[in-house]
This record gives structure tokens, sequence and C-alpha cells, in this order.
């Protein structure tokens, strides 16, 4: 469950953050603890300066990007109060990765599209790793942080072990299980680790690895019940809205209520990380 372990970040509080919410797993929730995260730190009064990489159509942007008094998104956006958005797919696009640290914001999220990583490693390594992305990091003054979507599937973990080998402790990462799979460590048996049939040990060793190695963070993010939340992304609500949308039930208004209670308490857990 969740593991609250200090970490390298919480000695440089004031050192500015680029936080990529990310997994190569698409279909994971990646897009809805963008939202999450950064509705909670802007309600608390941070400012985010928030991206979707996903486009114009990203989950991100569709929910959180200004809008005009029709009712439209609008085509500019200021992503310390609406949503950014570019396509990570598009070479020249891509580049907003890196320079949006040139804005000199404190705090930037990317809720990147899945499978990304490799579009990661083309903006200044030439496909051939990340060292090169991370020094343009490091110059600007910030401490890349990296949101690890968990699901019950081998697949989610994979990536987190794809990114801890190309970038180490040169990030600090939190482990995200995205509790819609379920609450038990037996519902993510490729994450936690499980005993097969045959009586051998499987799986467990990715998490170990980030969590004692790299003095990683994890957390369960809370899920909304399936049909509120259907309800709550047809209409592109935010959940701070949709806590009082008259279009949805008393029971359903009490879902999200609760969704944002127990996600509150969930992501304060980041704040350290974060150096708020």
């Amino acid at each position: 469950m969740a593991r609250t372990q200090r970490t390298r970040t919480e000695t440089a509080p004031q050192q500015k953050r680029l936080v990529l919410v990310t997994s190569e797993k698409g279909g994971v929730g990646k897009s809805v603890t963008a939202r999450t995260l950064v509705e909670y730190l802007r309600e608390g009064g941070t400012r985010v300066a928030a991206y979707d990489a996903d486009g114009s159509v990203g989950g991100l942007v569709r929910v959180l990007g200004t809008r005009g008094a029709d009712g439209e998104l609008l085509e500019e956006q200021d992503p310390g109060v609406g949503i950014g958005y570019y396509n990570i797919r598009d070479g020249a696009e891509s580049h907003t990765v890196l320079n949006c640290l040139g804005t000199g914001e404190p705090l930037i999220v990317h809720d990147l599209a899945g499978g990304s990583l490799a579009d990661l490693t083309r903006i200044t390594d030439m496909g051939e790793g990340l060292d090169d992305l991370l020094a343009a990091v490091d110059e600007n003054g910030y401490r890349l942080t990296v949101l690890h979507l968990i699901t019950s599937e081998v697949a989610a973990t994979r990536s987190v072990d794809r990114w801890i080998k190309l970038v180490g402790d040169q990030a600090d990462h939190i482990a995200v299980r995205n509790t819609r799979w379920g609450k038990a460590e037996s519902d993510f048996p490729f994450w936690h680790g499980y005993i097969d049939g045959d009586g051998q040990e499987r799986g467990g060793r990715v998490r170990t690895r980030l969590l004692e190695e790299l003095g990683g963070l994890e957390i369960s993010l809370p899920a909304l019940p399936a049909g509120t939340f259907a309800k709550v992304d047809a209409d592109d609500l935010p959940f701070s809205a949709a806590a009082s949308a008259s279009r949805l039930t008393i029971v359903e208004r009490s879902h999200v209520s609760r969704y944002r209670r127990e996600a509150a308490a969930a992501l304060e857990q980041l704040r350290p990380v974060l150096g708020l």
C-alpha cells in the first residue's frame, strides 16, 4: 500500500519541478491523474503550468482548458490558467517539453500520451536515450519528477522499468496505483509480486527498485464508480464543478465529493517531492 518514504528532493524545496505523468501503456488513467493533480494544486493556491501532450483532443485540455463565452475551447491557452497543448508525435511540437522551461514557471506538469517515451528520446538525444534531455532539464534549474501509472497489467510495470533504466536517480519517481483495478496488492500482481502455481516468486522487483533503491514514493489514487465517472467525463466537467452539478444525482455528487476528498489525502503526500 502507500509508502511514505523521504526522497532526495526534500532537501531542495526551492528547486523548480518538471512533472511528467506517464506510462507506455495506454488507458491506464494518465489524464484522470493529471486532471486530479492539477485541480488539487490549483485549488490549494499553487500555480501550475499544465500541458497536454495529446494535442487539442487530449483529456486534460478538454476538461481543464480555458473556454470562451460560446463554451468552445480557446485556441490560445495560458498554461498557468488553462492547459497548454501540443502533439508529442510531431517532431517540432514535441520540443514544448523542454522549451516550456524557458518560462521559469516553478511547477510544470505534462500529461504525456501513451507510448511517448520514444518521442522524448528524439527531442535532443536523436533516439539514443534521454541523457541530453535530462542535462537540459538540470541546466535550466529544474528537477524531473515522473509519475508512473500502475495497473494490474504487466505492461504498466514494464513501463516503469524502462523509465528507470533511462533516467535512474536523475529523476524522482512516484508510482500511482490506479485503484480502478482494485485495492489489494493481489490486484497488482506484477507490481507487488506474487507466488505462481510452481511456487516461484514473480514480479515485484521494479517496485522494490523504485521504492528502496531510488527512494521513490507510492500512492493509491481512488476510483469513481464507473457510471458516475462516465457522466462527469461526457460533460467535460472538472471534478470541482461535478461535485455540485445539478445534472448529477445527489448520490453521484456524493461519489465525486468522496473522490475529491480521498484524492486530496493521497496527493498531499506528493507535496514534499514537489517542493511545496
